[in-house]
């Protein structure tokens, strides 16, 4: 897959900050990249910064939430492979090109995902997180456990019907990756640190309204999928255990630590730990 086009979306609403340190990222990986910024309206200052930047697509539409913008960027998408970051995420350096390898390497592989870390504001390692292998009962009795931010796929995945829904707040992404793996696509996995999530208390993941979301879902499972729920969630923790989830060595990493950096920041973290405050 010499010379892989990748294309990467981002919705974004309000959050210039964090999206000019997700840009950066991207821009920085050394690989042809699109980046498509899908915004909904956060204002001129946004505006003028994005249209000044040449790996920037910049599109600007009111939306009824990030999975609408995100289905918006991913039809404008042209690249072989694709990503979605969130605006308070980072790719780690080289992670594109690693990627590229990795769908050279697994050629029947239609998705890739890897391990990932979460920060905390000021960029200090909050936790360390191992992919352990996906399936679709263990993601719909439980939750997404893998971060979006460290997971691509061929656009063809996206372009087989398969939009996200957008009527959801926060669980979309999980019901999206488990009727990709219903449909029979299947994963590759990147032992290595792909990208960086920022975790700030304010992310809508970790509010109420996320959590109450996830309850009604899983309650219109069927009744066997539910109680087959906990047996899942001991064969993940298994598999966790296996994968080298639960104990690290230092880590060490470089990520954009502010909004004015124009270069990476290097960070290293002696005593890493698997948990964190949302986990």
């Amino acid at each position: 897959m010499g010379g892989v086009k990748f294309s990467i979306v981002t919705p974004s609403f309000r959050q210039l900050s964090w999206l000019k340190r997700c840009v950066r990222s991207v821009a920085d990986q050394g690989v042809d990249v699109e980046h498509i910024v899908q915004d909904a309206g956060t204002g001129s200052e946004l505006e003028t910064w994005a249209r000044a930047l040449p790996t920037v697509r910049l599109s600007v539409e009111p939306d009824s939430g990030i999975y609408q913008g995100l289905n918006r960027g991913l039809a404008r998408a042209t690249g072989e492979v694709c990503g979605w970051l969130n605006c308070d995420e980072q790719y780690l350096p080289g992670t594109l090109a690693r990627v590229e390898r990795a769908f050279a390497e697994h050629p029947w592989a239609d998705l890739v995902a890897g391990d990932f870390l979460v920060l905390d504001a000021e960029a200090r390692l909050l936790a360390f997180r191992k992919i352990t292998p996906l399936r679709q009962a263990m993601i719909l009795t439980d939750h997404l456990y893998a971060f979006t931010c460290a997971i691509f796929f061929r656009r063809g995945v996206f372009c087989d019907g398969m939009q996200f829904n957008e009527s959801a707040r926060t669980i979309a992404d999980g019901q999206w990756i488990a009727a990709a793996l219903a449909r029979g696509h299947r994963f590759a996995y990147v032992r290595e640190y792909l990208s960086a999530f920022t975790f700030t208390g304010a992310n809508e993941s970790a509010q109420a309204s996320a959590r109450a979301e996830t309850a009604r879902a899983k309650q219109a499972l069927p009744m066997w999928m539910r109680a087959a729920g906990p047996v899942l969630r001991g064969v993940r923790h298994v598999e966790k255990l296996f994968a080298g989830a639960y104990r690290s060595g230092p880590i060490e990493y470089d990520v954009y630590a502010t909004d004015n950096d124009e270069t990476r920041s290097h960070f290293r973290c002696e005593q890493p730990a698997f948990r964190y405050p949302a986990a």
